[in-house]
């Protein structure tokens, strides 16, 4: 962990709520002033992480763009101190998630390891 960490924890799913959209939002935020965001999505937040999201003819905005963007550009944007995107493994099994249905660049973990990414990081955001 350095002082430039911030971890960005996903629990709610994109639509029917502003959560997951806020976090998003911090995440980008986070890196345009140049701290390195963690975000882990897990729960509903998982639903996040789908590529080709549709929220068909709601008022909702597709958020699988703006997730990817955010990918990219914490991956890509800053190569000495690249960004984390992590997904947690059993919340895709709990909703029947294939991880091939999946945004490109996100890792899977396990519980234990949003368990320690929580330990370390001093500074986080629940969303």
């Amino acid at each position: 962990m350095n002082n430039k960490d911030i971890l960005i924890v996903v629990r709610h799913g994109p639509y029917g709520g502003f959560q997951a959209a806020e976090g998003l939002r911090h995440a980008n935020g986070a890196l345009s002033l140049g701290f390195r965001p963690i975000v882990v999505l897990i729960d509903d937040g998982v639903y996040l992480a789908k590529a080709d999201q549709k929220p068909g003819g709601s008022q909702w905005l597709s958020l699988g763009d703006t997730l990817e963007e955010i990918v990219a550009r914490g991956l890509y944007g800053n190569k000495e101190s690249p960004s984390e995107f992590y997904v947690e493994k059993e919340s895709l099994l709990e909703r029947d998630i294939n991880p091939e249905e999946l945004v490109e660049d996100l890792e899977l973990i396990d519980h234990q390891r949003v368990s320690e990414l929580m330990a370390l990081n001093r500074l986080q955001l629940l969303f």
